[in-house]
């Protein structure tokens, strides 16, 4: 018994430790968790300061308050230096929380190394100094692509390099590739000091360096290559180094092959754009916005900056000052609409997220009950980096969404370009509305149903479509003193410009023989100087054919070239008449006279004429087969005993059919004309 009674103790005991070490444990990863969480808030809550630092000194060394002395820059200078050398160790931090808490997702995709070593190594090269320091990119141009996040295999490289570079006084350092089934393997060599045997598995681990004096001598966190690590498991592949002390240091990575080949790198991006920045060295990538030059947009541009820390306001305010914009200012979503209420309308917001009472998220929500993205755009400014922070903020209907601390560079072509947009999108609506006005006043000047039936010796039926808002074809039938006057013309073309120039000829046509003059051969020739006169006024490249045609008791007089009159007997024979010699292009030439004639033709009752343009006979249908003068005089032979409206409406359906699911590339006009 006394056996078992020790026995038992000893268990209990036993279970007592177990618990007392589970709790512990317990509390330890609580710790553990604890202390990560403080780590990523407290770099979370570093990055607006550092942004106003790093901001203010910068629009400082740039003239924000005017010139200042060459000492004053270089100290500023390396103000700016330090802070982004403390924005990155910030970085590092975050990143480290994020791949330990498992919050990072690859957005894989065909990466062109070679290209991205060759963008690695320029941005890297001002660190290099003084030191006689070659930056080699080894990597063959036929190599396969890696399929890996552009941005994280980016940030691995850098990692790598810039270690390489901290340990290297002289030689070189080179990124070569290889492909070693199934993967790619990448090396980053240097002629550096060289990682003791002992050290090499340890310099992977958290805060970890291969000696304390290393980090006295050269800096950094110890988190460089953690995160260099954990960052090339996230893409399923491996890394590790070789070294020999005093030769120089191998890290070897795997990677993913491609099948499909990488997007080339955007027209935009410019290497070349590195600067120096004082005694420590920093590298600053400048994008510009495509299409924009670097003189400011427009000094009219009102941009309201809405913030709750004063240091933010004033960093943007000095930033935006250089470019001429003129600059409004809100401490609070409250103040930014009662700011709104009083009629200001801001051609862009500059909005802050993380504001107490009223959130940049709810802000945008309320802007876009009053104006949509394109006549507002909204930019958001945050600390705030997780991809949720940024689809809520597109979802409220923010236009753009940066992360502080926030590059001058970035910010200025950010806005150029969106006020850019804007104003295309403005230029765009004037456009529309033109081109709605044109529309318009071409269905007004058409004559109309009515206008046709009181054509009492024809029988009259007009059709006219545009291939976009406005077109270039026109027709045009009217009476006077005893005669009908009709006319067909094709401006090249189609859209404002055509609409434009058509309705100028409709307009011209009708004064000219509105002011006595008959002859159609002498309106021709005076129509055609007029419209010369007014396209070379406007530099434009548009003419047109046109015809016009005067009937009179049965005789029919053609004038001006353009597609064939169809002569339709009454007996539905079809006989084409060709206008080439009866006229010449208007508004190529300032005189056309020589070329215009007259050719007349006797219709008898029952007899007619049809008039088209090639928006009809060369209509395409799927199969790129165009429906062709043949066809169309078949269906006017076969339907010519009904009336003109009829034939009309059964030509239209039969090119309609002809094209089916083809998209329209041209104008259709189509004028019918039967003698009573």
């Amino acid at each position: 018994m006394n056996f078992l009674s020790q026995l038992a103790s000893v268990i209990g005991e036993m279970g007592l430790k177990q618990a007392k070490l589970n709790e512990a444990l317990t509390a330890l990863e609580e710790h553990n968790k604890l202390k990560d969480e403080f780590l990523a808030n407290t770099s979370h809550e570093l990055r607006t300061p550092l942004n106003g630092i790093i901001g203010i000194a910068q629009s400082l060394i740039d003239g924000a308050t005017g010139e200042l002395a060459a000492q004053t820059k270089t100290n500023l200078a390396m103000i700016v230096s330090s802070g982004k050398r403390l924005a990155a160790l910030v970085n590092d931090i975050l990143d480290f929380s994020k791949l330990k808490h498992k919050e990072i997702e690859l957005q894989l995709k065909p990466v062109g190394l070679r290209e991205l070593v060759d963008v690695v190594l320029t941005l890297s090269q001002p660190l290099v100094a003084q030191k006689p320091v070659a930056l080699v990119n080894a990597i063959e141009p036929d190599l396969p692509c890696a399929f890996a996040d552009e941005n994280r295999l980016q940030q691995i490289l850098h990692n790598l390099v810039n270690n390489a570079i901290k340990f290297t006084t002289n030689g070189y350092i080179t990124v070569s590739a290889q492909v070693v089934n199934p993967h790619l393997q990448m090396t980053v060599s240097d002629t550096g000091i060289g990682i003791e045997e002992d050290k090499l598995e340890r310099i992977f681990e958290s805060f970890e360096q291969a000696e304390g004096s290393i980090a006295r001598e050269y800096g950094g966190t110890g988190l460089g290559l953690a995160i260099t690590k954990k960052l090339v498991e996230l893409h399923q592949g491996t890394i590790w180094t070789t070294s020999i002390v005093g030769v120089g240091s191998q890290f070897i990575l795997t990677l993913p092959l491609s099948e499909e080949k990488a997007s080339p790198l955007p027209e935009h991006f410019d290497l070349s754009k590195v600067q120096n920045s004082a005694s420590d060295v920093e590298i600053e990538t400048v994008v510009k916005p495509l299409f924009l030059n670097e003189t400011p947009v427009r000094e009219q541009f009102k941009i309201l900056i809405v913030d709750d820390e004063p240091v933010n306001l004033q960093v943007l305010h000095n930033y935006l000052s250089l470019q001429n914009y003129r600059i409004i200012q809100a401490s609070s979503g409250q103040k930014a609409f009662a700011l709104i209420e009083e009629g200001l309308k801001p051609d862009l917001v500059l909005l802050d997220v993380m504001m107490p009472r009223m959130t940049g998220y709810e802000v945008t929500h309320k802007l876009r009950e009053k104006w949509q993205a394109i006549e507002l755009p909204i930019l958001l400014l945050t600390a705030k980096n997780q991809v949720e922070d940024l689809v809520m903020g597109l979802e409220a209907g923010a236009n753009d969404y940066l992360t502080k601390p926030i590059s001058k560079e970035e910010l200025m072509a950010r806005i150029k370009t969106h006020l850019f947009l804007k104003t295309l999108a403005a230029e765009n609506m004037r456009m529309q509305a033109e081109l709605e006005i044109t529309r318009r006043l071409q269905q007004m000047v058409l004559p109309s149903t009515a206008e046709l039936q009181q054509i009492e010796a024809l029988d009259i039926a007009g059709f006219m479509e545009p291939a976009e808002e406005v077109g270039g074809d026109y027709y045009d039938v009217f009476q006077q003193n005893g005669h009908v006057k009709i006319a067909i013309g094709d401006v090249t073309g189609h859209g404002l410009e055509s609409g434009v120039l058509m309705l100028m000829v409709q307009t011209a046509v009708r004064s000219l023989f509105g002011s006595g003059l008959c002859d159609a051969t002498q309106c021709l020739n005076t129509l055609n100087r007029m419209i010369y006169n007014n396209v070379q006024r406007m530099k434009s490249k548009k003419n047109l054919t046109l015809s016009l045609l005067d009937y009179q008791n049965g005789r029919l007089q053609l004038t001006g070239q353009h597609e064939y009159v169809l002569w339709v007997h009454k007996d539905s024979y079809v006989e084409p008449i060709d206008t080439l010699e009866l006229g010449f292009i208007i508004g190529m030439v300032a005189d056309i006279a020589k070329f215009v004639s007259q050719k007349a033709l006797l219709l008898q009752p029952g007899d007619g004429i049809v008039l088209y343009t090639d928006g009809i006979t060369e209509a395409l249908n799927p199969e790129k087969v165009e429906y062709g003068l043949e066809r169309l005089c078949q269906v006017i032979s076969c339907h010519w005993q009904h009336c003109a409206k009829d034939i009309s409406q059964t030509i239209i359906a039969d090119v309609r059919q002809h094209i089916g699911t083809q998209k329209v590339f041209d104008d259709m006009t189509l004028l019918v004309l039967k003698r009573k």
